[in-house]
């Protein structure tokens, strides 16, 4: 097999037979040595019976893998590539944001330049608000700062993959995943590609703000310990800063004597080293959090079904 395309779908009933034809229609010639993996992560709509329809066309080699229930964007990633057999792998959204035809353009590039282990497709112009874009910058600039490896501005999980770096990323054992992280982690020469993001055929992004704002979170906490290391001296700069408090206000009772005065200030004192207490507190639980669902191993998913365009199916669990 030459190519597996990895396509994770949620709720996306309406966008798949425009996807798949789109898709079919680009990769026509290669189309024979190409097979299609759609992860259902959990949707609620009828995605799983559109994937059904396309799968029993047998038009080119398609494979479903039906969750049990919405585990995620991370699980469905992994669950595809976890299926994947081709040489090469492409990521891509079944929501038409992402042309197919981009796929071509990486695979020329990663076959005429073998120094390139995969290829990684960022917009070109972000299609987004500006407070948005405001805390992605910031988002970047900090992971950057706080972690080992580069984080490439407004990279996405469209790329293309060779095969040693789907091993590379399937060799990573951990259940909180962060692609993004695992994809810089891993090493091996990426080319940044720029494209231009379409507007999306149906339905609406399912990123909310809250949630993207969690997932920045979740890549702090998974790839740098320098909150911890933070904290930490947070705690050390406070303690020194309470021991000349200390002193002053000892040194300035017996020279003046203790008026009652000065209550705003202890007030605001409290509340204020009470704040960066609960803020240390929370930062060292996002950790324990981790450690906590680690040592669970819990499986990052369950399949309920999968499907291939052979008409056969089984029930599995990972």
């Amino acid at each position: 097999m030459f190519l597996s395309v990895v396509v994770p779908c949620y709720n996306e009933q309406s966008n798949i037979r425009p996807f798949f034809d789109k898709t079919v229609s680009v990769l026509s010639d290669i189309i024979g040595d190409t097979e299609l993996i759609f992860v259902n992560d959990g949707s609620k709509d009828n995605t799983v019976g559109e994937l059904k329809k396309l799968t029993a066309e047998k038009v080119c080699k398609i494979k479903v893998v039906n969750f049990s229930r919405n585990f995620g964007k991370e699980a469905a990633l992994l669950a595809g590539l976890e299926n994947a057999d081709g040489e090469y792998t492409a990521i891509i959204d079944a929501d038409l944001q992402q042309n197919p035809k981009y796929i071509l353009e990486m695979l020329d590039i990663i076959r005429k330049n073998p120094e390139y282990d995969g290829v990684a497709a960022y917009q070109r112009e972000r299609n987004e608000g500006k407070v948005l874009s405001f805390f992605k910058n910031c988002f970047y600039k900090l992971i950057n700062k706080m972690t080992e490896v580069e984080f490439y501005r407004s990279a996405s999980d469209f790329r293309v993959l060779s095969r040693k770096m789907v091993d590379a990323v399937l060799a990573m054992p951990e259940k909180c995943r962060f692609s993004k992280g695992i994809f810089s982690w891993i090493g091996f020469n990426v080319y940044y590609m720029p494209y231009d993001v379409e507007f999306r055929l149906s339905g609406s992004s399912k990123w909310s703000f809250w949630k993207l704002t969690a997932y920045a979170v979740n890549g702090i906490v998974a790839f740098s310990d320098k909150p911890l290391i933070l904290s930490s001296f947070v705690g050390l700069l406070l303690f020194v800063i309470a021991i000349i408090i200390m002193m002053f206000v000892i040194v300035k009772t017996l020279l003046f004597g203790d008026p009652v005065a000065g209550f705003p200030t202890l007030a605001s004192l409290i509340l204020f080293l009470s704040g960066i207490q609960l803020l240390c507190i929370g930062i060292i639980g996002q950790y324990l959090a981790k450690i906590y669902s680690e040592s669970k191993s819990r499986p990052v998913y369950i399949i309920k079904e999968k499907l291939e365009n052979n008409g056969t199916s089984e029930d599995a669990a990972k």
